[in-house]
């Protein structure tokens, strides 16, 4: 034995495993190891990402001498080594023979180790009754033999399956044992991983937040110990960018995933990154993005997605077809409820019966709610909108998608909303709810060409009539009260003159394009200029008139989300304009905002969803502090959510402020 081997030796039993690679470098790679040696080091290369590395280390194993534990302890880790390469054939025959050497010898760790390698090639198989009955019995094992390493890894691993069955919630539970035995152990590369799944979790549940400081995390510990296992966490944070449509951070993600990954053959992320960089790449660069889906197929999931997408976008629906059904098929199988969901969605998108197209994504919706996406929901309910021809509600649901983090670049990733196309934008848009804001083919009109206060107010003031015509006498009188009524008429006539050029300003159309006039009256005209106040009255009204006629429906719910959101504020002010021009209509379009939100809040309570009633009927009562019903909505959900000093101390100040307008306040109410 060479003196560097002994070095080796000694410290790899000496719990030294960092010190021991160091040394192994020094000797010929000819030089055979002892199985006990051999298997450690290859599992810590393994856990750094290094595959080859690890491989080419079981190989030194002298075969049929050592231990069997040390035996079924290297066939175990190559089996784990050649699935995570893509070489699922070979990982199942070491797997299989791992077991078999492992229970003869009686060796817990062993045990482990080897119903872990069989755990995965049943992942690989789509075989999840043996993939779950494999990780019990390894984690059971490792439990006996007090391996905190190998359970962290079993945790972990078992986190990623759920994560990819959409059972975030036990996951995260999961997940959260995992990190903290990852704190316990130190093990930087495992520690990182169980951060890595959880933050996949949290990314599952629409939680960016989370999603991202977990994920940097894990980054973190990966790039310290200089493992090519980074690459999973570049992925996840490029694949939570392209969800969101930053388009050029999602391409730095994956192209660095690609750097790291393609040394180390890491199959997984390879699929994963070349399939995210076509769907980005589809419209701009064709060739290219046919290329990365020729390096990701045949593939995963997320690469036949990628790939349906993609021919979707171009076209071709027979082909997104073919991958939707693969996917759809492939994903029952493996239980990956958000594959099965995106895969209804591309199907019913590629169907060409609008009937069939309905029902899938309805489909799809409620598995989306059942996982609690809250992203992919609201991107579905813009889906079913467009298949239904229902333009209000597309509008209604369009709203929702910044507000949860979504940029415009989504609407060019091949996925559903580049397959269904941008929303067209209006030629001209009027936004009179809290801050006034004209734009004409979505660009903001300068300040500088409005040439005086009034253009804006008249606009203020149209809005307010939600596109009813209005007289010219009274438009006059309001927006010149102390001018002698002919002087204010002929200003009338200049002022809409020169708010026509602002909207025109290459006067490229008929002068009664966006204001349409005639002897007595001005309107806005409602087919080419879009009013803010004309769409949320319209929304609030026919979401209104809904509730009253259905009862139990989770869609409404959504709707009445979607319309509260839809009312950034009140009607602006406009202090120049005499008479009630502005103050009627605020008042009309505030009421509506409050009765939205006070039958949004019921429904939220009968929905069992306490702390969002919570919420929105605290709103009710801080905005009018009078307002009976939003406080005893507000006691009742604090009840139900079983916060019965905070209902208590809130009844009290009902009674009161009841007491103080010679209201006699209701009894404390009972709950839902």
């Amino acid at each position: 034995m060479t003196a560097d081997l002994r070095l080796v030796e000694a410290a790899v039993l000496d719990g030294r495993v960092d010190e021991a690679l160091r040394h192994v470098a020094a000797v010929p790679a000819d030089v055979p190891l002892r199985p006990a040696v051999a298997w450690r080091l290859g599992r810590a290369l393994h856990l750094r990402g290094e595959f080859d590395a690890a491989d080419a280390c079981y190989a030194r194993a002298v075969p049929a001498s050592g231990s069997p534990a040390d035996q079924a302890q290297v066939l175990a880790g190559r089996a784990a080594v050649r699935w995570a390469t893509g070489d699922q054939s070979r990982a199942r025959r070491l797997a299989d023979e791992a077991v078999g050497v492992a229970e003869r010898g009686g060796d817990d760790s062993a045990v482990a180790a080897a119903y872990v390698a069989r755990a995965l090639v049943a992942f690989g198989d789509g075989d999840r009754a043996g993939n779950e009955h494999a990780y019990a019995v390894a984690l059971a094992a490792a439990r006996r033999a007090g391996d905190l390493e190998q359970q962290l890894r079993i945790r972990c691993n078992v986190g990623s399956r759920l994560v990819e069955e959409g059972r975030y919630r036990e996951a995260v539970e999961e997940l959260d044992e995992a990190v903290r035995l990852g704190e316990r152990t130190g093990h930087p590369t495992l520690w990182a991983m169980a951060l890595h799944n959880r933050a996949e979790a949290w990314l599952g549940r629409s939680r960016l937040t989370l999603a991202r400081a977990d994920a940097d995390a894990a980054l973190s510990l990966w790039q310290r110990a200089s493992s090519p296992l980074a690459a999973f966490g570049l992925t996840l944070t490029a694949r939570v960018h392209r969800a969101r449509g930053a388009i050029h951070q999602a391409v730095a993600g994956y192209q660095a995933a690609l750097a790291v990954a393609e040394p180390a053959g890491n199959a997984q992320v390879l699929a994963e990154a070349h399939a995210g960089l076509a769907r980005i790449g589809h419209a701009d660069d064709p060739t290219a993005a046919m290329w990365h889906l020729e390096r990701a197929l045949p593939g995963p999931a997320v690469a036949e997605l990628a790939a349906g997408w993609v021919a979707l976008c171009r076209g071709d629906r027979a082909a997104a077809r073919r991958h939707a059904e693969t996917v759809r098929v492939a994903a029952g199988r493996r239980r990956d409820a958000a594959a099965l969901a995106e895969s209804l969605e591309l199907g019913a998108l590629a169907d060409p019966a609008p009937g069939r197209a309905a029902t899938g994504l309805v489909e799809a919706a409620g598995i989306w709610a059942e996982l609690g996406n809250e992203f992919a929901l609201a991107v579905n309910a813009v889906l079913r909108a467009r298949v239904g021809g229902d333009r209000l509600v597309e509008e209604i649901a369009r709203e929702r998608l910044p507000h949860l983090g979504m940029q415009e670049g989504a609407w060019h990733i091949a996925g559903p909303l580049a397959a269904i196309g941008p929303p067209p934008v209006a030629e001209v848009e009027v936004r009179a709810l809290d801050h006034f804001v004209v734009r004409i083919a979505g660009e903001p009109v300068p300040a500088g060409r409005w040439q005086s206060r009034k253009g804006r107010d008249l606009l203020k003031v149209l809005a307010g009539q939600l596109g009813r015509p209005v007289a010219r006498t009274a438009l006059a009188t309001a927006l010149w009260p102390d001018v002698p009524g002919p002087v204010a008429l002929r200003r009338l006539s200049v002022l809409i003159s020169t708010v026509r050029v602002v909207l025109d300003p290459d006067r490229r159309h008929p002068t009664d394009r966006y204001l349409v006039t005639d002897a007595a009256t001005v309107r806005t005209n409602p087919e080419h200029v879009a009013l803010d106040t004309l769409r949320f009255y319209d929304a609030a009204r026919a979401a209104i008139a809904a509730d009253t006629a259905e009862a139990g429906d989770e869609q409404l719910l959504t709707r009445l989300e979607a319309v509260v959101d839809l009312y950034p504020g009140d009607l602006g002010e406009a202090p120049e304009v005499a008479g009630d021009w502005i103050e009627r209509p605020r008042a009309v379009l505030a009421g509506l905002h409050r009765e939205a939100m006070r039958r949004l809040a019921r429904r939220c309570l009968r929905a069992g969803r306490a702390d969002a009633a919570i919420g929105w009927y605290r709103r009710l009562a801080e905005e009018d502090r009078y307002d009976e019903p939003a406080h005893i909505g507000l006691v009742r959900a604090l009840s139900q959510a079983g916060r019965h000093g905070e209902a208590a101390r809130h009844y009290r100040e009902y009674v009161t402020r009841m007491r103080e307008i010679d209201v006699r306040p209701a009894a404390f109410p009972a709950a839902v």
